[in-house]
């Protein structure tokens, strides 16, 4: 059976479920299953219990860094930013009673470059963000699962958002890496039960893809599941078709739009076009009158 620890080509082309290999191919269908199985043998072999959540990325070679720290800036001038974006978007949209790591969770639903690193505990979710940008149907993506245990010296889950002001660190915090629920009042935590990973600035930890820094640890946190490119089109139609899109996903107004202008594209549908003309087809033949 395959491990976390196997290259990603071995994970989705050739999966062993109860003692049968399914060869995946082009078929979806069976990518799913297999993919749910990988989500769920987590849980089923796991000794304690872990918290487990997943991220998806487009192309498989991008880090697990978050928006801000991809820049190659200074450490001083990100800390300044990250405290400059929560200043916008408290005074903008009237957060000011909201702590800052409420409103850069907010501000990172919306776009926003911060420290936090998006996650969900839905792995159909992480999915659907690794084949929704068609841009990147050109090259295999990948689906990250992260698992937070109890016995980490490095990352932690916590219930609610840790006492991190932007731009700092909690100086009382035990571990170096967070993962915490979006807040239930930023309005798309429930639709992507969504929840977010935090690094500390610390040793310039939060400069790191996460899986460099996490890569020490025992029991390893991180596993890989392989989106292949040419099934990224027919996975985006069949998570339509169970209610995972673009407006399912954000909520909004844009999205709806997204989502109507994505289901009147046909341009990738496998429509056989050796079908004769209409006046070509025989002519079906005629009834004798009824009496």
């Amino acid at each position: 059976m395959p491990t976390g620890e196997e290259p990603r080509e071995r994970i989705f082309r050739n999966v062993t479920l109860m003692d049968n290999t399914l060869k995946l191919d082009d078929a979806p269908s069976i990518f799913i299953a297999a993919f749910l199985s990988w989500a769920r043998r987590a849980r089923v072999y796991a000794t304690l219990m872990p918290f487990i959540s997943y991220r998806g990325h487009a192309v498989d070679t991008w880090e697990l860094l978050p928006v801000l720290c991809r820049q190659k800036l200074p450490l001083e001038m990100l800390k300044q930013y990250e405290a400059e974006v929560v200043a916008e978007f408290r005074t903008r949209f009237g957060l000011a009673d909201w702590a800052d790591l409420e409103v850069m969770a907010y501000a990172r639903h919306h776009g926003a470059p911060t420290r936090l690193l998006d996650w969900s505990t839905n792995p159909l979710a992480a999915l659907w963000f690794a084949v929704s940008d068609k841009q990147h149907d050109s090259k295999p993506g990948a689906v990250f699962q992260l698992r937070v245990g109890s016995d980490s010296e490095l990352i932690s889950l916590v219930n609610g958002p840790p006492k991190i002001q932007a731009g700092a660190d909690c100086s009382s915090c035990k571990t170096t890496i967070h993962v915490f629920p979006s807040p239930k009042r930023v309005e798309r935590t429930d639709r992507q039960r969504s929840l977010f990973s935090v690094a500390s600035f610390a040793g310039n930890m939060a400069l790191q893809p996460l899986d460099r820094v996490l890569a020490a640890d025992k029991p390893q946190h991180l596993r890989t599941f392989a989106v292949p490119a040419q099934l990224k089109a027919e996975l985006r139609r069949l998570l339509s078709d169970i209610g995972l899109d673009a407006y399912s996903i954000y909520g909004d107004p844009d999205s709806l739009g997204e989502f109507l202008q994505a289901r009147l594209d046909l341009s990738e549908l496998k429509v056989p076009m050796d079908l004769p003309p209409d006046s070509t087809r025989p002519e079906p033949p005629l009834q004798p009158p009824q009496a």
